[in-house]
């Protein structure tokens, strides 16, 4: 008795078999090419969301302040001295709508943390360095600096335009939201910076 054939279309040869393998390594080598190239860059993230980009007198609503940047302008007399006559020097100065959308009492000094001015020409202003004031202005006084919550507020920031740095004729500003929350450190919850909410665009304006 002889024993039967083997079906010709179950078996493969060791020519084909190889074929195969050589495939199949080239597929995963170049899956784990791609995820290796996309991983860092954040690929296989959710897309991130352009920052919206605003034109002064537009509303932007953040966790802990709604803002509503009112104009840009330069001038060359301190526009806020806290003693003495004015003097002289170069100013660039933001006046904001602002209402305190959180839950605790903020300081002027909270508000501008969150904002970065950038001049042009120019460069990039120090938040700290060349900040030379911030207050809110109600009924012709300018020394409060305290933002209760839902109570809308007139604030101005006024900088130092740096030495090194033209006469501005154009600013960019990035408004950073806040977010409440626990620390890495501490479960004790307070506010802690965000993602840039808003980019604001426009021409200064000048004194006078």
């Amino acid at each position: 008795m002889t024993s039967p054939d083997s079906s010709p279309g179950t078996t493969e040869s060791p020519r084909e078999y190889r074929r195969l393998w050589m495939v199949l390594t080239a597929v995963l080598f170049v899956l784990a090419t791609v995820l290796a190239l996309a991983w860092p860059t954040g690929g296989l993230e959710t897309a991130r969301v352009p920052i919206p980009q605003r034109k002064f007198g537009q509303v932007v609503n953040g966790e802990r302040f709604e803002v509503r940047p009112q104009k840009v302008w330069y001038a060359t007399v301190d526009p806020a001295p806290k003693f003495g006559d004015p003097k002289p020097g170069r100013f660039l100065v933001v006046e904001l709508e602002v209402t305190n959308a959180g839950h605790d009492t903020a300081t002027t000094d909270d508000l501008a943390k969150q904002l970065q001015i950038t001049t042009s020409p120019g460069g990039r202003l120090h938040v700290f360095k060349d900040r030379h004031t911030q207050f809110v202005v109600r009924d012709g006084d300018d020394s409060r600096d305290q933002l209760h919550p839902d109570l809308p507020e007139k604030v101005m920031i006024v900088y130092r335009i740096p030495e090194k740095y033209a006469d501005p004729e154009h600013v960019t500003m990035d408004f950073t939201d806040s977010a409440y929350g626990p620390g890495f450190q501490s479960s004790l919850s307070e506010w802690w910076d965000g993602e840039v909410l808003a980019t604001y665009s426009g021409d200064v304006g000048r004194a006078g």
